[in-house]
């Protein structure tokens, strides 16, 4: 049986307060780590909220109004991402440690709402180091804040409310707890998550009985539900405080291997629990509008070699962040708190109606380019005739990103600078040069600020700024003309406001 603490993701946020169903999300952090506690990969958010943030939660987090105004990216774009990197890991099987679970998922999920996005579906397998450590040690008094289990664990936490700092000390407790007490918490993954549902029912119904009894409020209920809260009233969550949309701020790209059967390459997990064999959904779930809505590609998990290696997923926002999450955590000595792309396999393409063949799969990398006045790049290459985006097809054990950087080097002189080159989402269309073919492209949006110049196998440069004067008469490949132009354009109307 593989332990389940050799491979952990966790998840925290930074919030603008305490209560789950107004409370809006600031920053957040998920990262991966490894057997003996060290961060593999981290991808760190700071949004824009859309509503101003209380000084009481700055004076926790740091992170004021004027801030996430300036430095913070549109909250449904972090929300979606945030969502997406959640749901693979889950995908895969690899579990999540989320310090008061109910807490964090619960906001996420009323932010999805919020966001017409989709919600998590019961998210598993997750792991509250704070249902353990009330379960394997429910006699202690005192706080049971993550800082003070930090200290009870040996585990350094020298940023608290920082919600990268908060994640990871999270998920190395968790692994201290593994540790110290191995015949309650040494089962497989998809058991633990059960029982921990079935321990924080407990602990709630001890609290409520503990509120009754020396508060003397016999009307307080707590309630049961683990590790989301869901709504009463599913459909009642709108954004009443929306501020005009900042131009997107850009993050770091995802390793997407196309080489590989499944591109992401976080490997399932054995013991992954019943219900996620189907693996990580289509990015379109988190990014409805991005991509194509032909139908999402079967993903298939059976081939993945077990081994933690890079998942395509984005790393926005380089700056690490920091949420009133703890001080959602009531101070209650044994009791539970109350208030206080990713590659697909080959997808199946219709087949050909003559012939009964299958079309063939063209894995490329290809980048939205665009200038500082907002005009995006076309190339023709050597013996074509159609113009399309900078880039190129990913070669056997090549990931989608070194292609890119390889390509852009190549056909365009220009450097990829993985900091500010964003991932926008898996797209499909016929190919232009091939017969028989359909390209399934990894797109990149990137700006340049020097000179662009033809090199290798391109023969001509066009900048576009109007496509219906610009390109009339002029052949333009399937992918760029119906997926990649209109969202160039919309997402040039909502960073330049035309």
């Amino acid at each position: 049986m593989t332990d389940w603490a050799d491979r952990l993701g966790v998840f925290d946020l930074e919030t603008t307060g305490v209560d789950v169903e107004s409370a809006r999300i600031v920053t957040a952090c998920i990262a991966v780590l490894d057997g003996a506690g060290e961060v593999v990969q981290r991808w760190d958010w700071l949004a824009d909220p859309g509503v101003e943030i209380p000084d009481a939660a700055s004076e926790v987090h740091g992170i004021t109004t004027e801030r996430a105004r300036a430095e913070g990216r549109p909250t449904e774009v972090v929300v979606a991402e945030i969502t997406q990197t959640l749901r693979t890991l889950f995908g895969l099987g690899i579990p999540v440690v989320v310090y008061n679970a109910p807490y964090d998922l619960s906001l996420l999920d009323r932010e999805c709402r919020r966001n017409e996005l989709e919600p998590l579906a019961d998210p598993a397998p997750v792991i509250d180091p704070l249902v353990l450590d009330k379960a394997v040690d429910r006699y202690r008094k005192g706080k049971r804040t993550l800082e003070v289990a930090a200290q009870r664990y040996g585990v350094v936490l020298d940023d608290a409310h920082d919600a990268g700092a908060d994640a990871i000390a999270a998920g190395r407790v968790a692994q201290a707890l593994r540790a110290a007490f191995p015949e309650e918490l040494d089962l497989p993954i998809s058991d633990l998550h059960g029982r921990q549902s079935i321990w924080y029912a407990e602990q709630a119904a001890r609290f409520q009985d503990y509120i009754r009894r020396q508060k003397g409020d016999e009307s307080f209920t707590a309630s049961t539900a683990w590790p989301v809260k869901y709504p009463a009233h599913p459909g009642a969550y709108r954004d009443t405080q929306p501020i005009p949309p900042l131009e997107p701020r850009q993050g770091r790209v995802p390793i997407i291997d196309f080489s590989r059967p499944l591109g992401l390459q976080l490997a399932p997990a054995p013991d992954a629990p019943r219900g996620l064999e189907a693996g990580p959904p289509d990015p379109r779930d988190a990014y409805p509008g991005l991509v194509p809505t032909s139908e999402p590609p079967v993903l298939d998990t059976a081939d993945q070699p077990d081994v933690l290696e890079q998942p395509d997923l984005v790393e926005p926002a380089p700056e690490p962040a920091d949420d009133v999450a703890e001080s959602s955590e009531p101070v209650s000595a044994d009791e539970p708190e109350a208030a206080d792309e990713p590659e697909a396999a080959d997808e199946p393409e219709a087949a050909d109606e003559a012939t009964g063949a299958k079309p063939a799969v063209l894995r490329i990398a290809a980048a939205i380019v665009t200038d500082g006045d907002g005009r995006t790049l076309l190339v023709r290459k050597s013996g074509t005739t159609h113009f399309m985006q900078p880039g190129g097809k990913i070669e056997e054990g090549e990931s989608a990103i070194d292609a890119l950087t390889r390509e852009l080097a190549e056909e365009i002189g220009v450097e990829l600078d993985l900091t500010a080159a964003e991932y926008l989402g898996l797209f499909r269309a016929v190919a232009a040069n091939e017969d028989d073919t359909v390209v399934l492209a990894a797109v990149f949006a990137m700006t340049v600020d020097g000179d662009v110049a033809a090199a290798g196998e391109i023969e001509e440069l066009l900048w576009v700024d109007d496509p219906d004067l610009d390109l009339d008469g002029v052949d333009v490949a399937p992918l760029t003309l119906d997926e990649l132009l209109p969202l160039w354009e919309r997402r040039r109307a909502q960073a330049f406001g035309f």
